[in-house]
């Protein structure tokens, strides 16, 4: 179970970190380059596709950190070998962090919906 959650989590950080490349690069408003749904007028402005670049790479990298955290604090467990049943409490616990990291993740995308 510890594994499946790390790899889980490691899973989601690969793909925050897909977002902070393509918001480094300033692709966020590139159609070709990934298939997120960018409003036309955020394309089609200078200033708001910059915006929308750093809005991209900056909670991208947040979600990323935080991605991270579990991975690395589930690894002393992965690698035991005692086999150590995880509490209920603390599944609970990771569910309610793994929602936090998903709504940072998604929030820059929300956000340019409103530019």
């Amino acid at each position: 179970m510890d594994t499946l959650l790390a790899l889980l989590f490691l899973i989601a950080a690969l793909m925050s970190g897909y977002g902070v490349y393509i918001g480094y690069r300033g692709w966020v408003t590139d159609p070709q380059k990934h298939g997120w749904p960018i409003p036309d007028k955020v394309r089609d402005s200078p200033e708001l596709t910059r915006v929308a670049n750093s809005l991209v790479t900056r909670w991208s990298a947040v979600s990323f950190v935080l991605s991270l955290i579990p991975v690395v604090a589930l690894m002393p467990r992965v690698l035991s070998e005692f086999q150590i049943e995880m509490p209920i409490e603390e599944l609970i616990a990771l569910a309610v962090y793994a929602t936090a990291v998903a709504v940072v993740g998604t929030y820059p995308f929300e956000r340019i919906k409103k530019l």
